[in-house]
């Protein structure tokens, strides 16, 4: 495996983890806000809480699924042999 490829297989490995950590955390926020807005019956609540982070969310899940493939290839043991 190359310096460079290594290189990056540790940079999109990062990368992977805070897109994972964001999604994870935005998806959260989304539901809890949801859930506020029911149990106190404010429909705005709701209503707010997926303008405010419906398309973030789903903006980190792409990246987070963006960064599993490419990862993917970039992963020791995947690189062809230079026999």
């Amino acid at each position: 495996m190359t310096d460079v490829r290594v290189r990056a297989y540790a940079l999109v490995r990062t990368l992977f983890k805070i897109a994972l950590i964001t999604c994870f955390a935005l998806g959260t926020l989304l539901v809890l806000g949801q859930v506020a807005g029911v149990v106190v019956q404010r429909p705005g609540w709701v209503t707010g809480a997926s303008d405010l982070f419906f398309v973030p969310t789903v903006t980190a899940a792409a990246a987070f699924g963006v960064l599993g493939f490419v990862g993917g290839y970039l992963a020791p043991g995947t690189a062809e042999d230079d026999s």
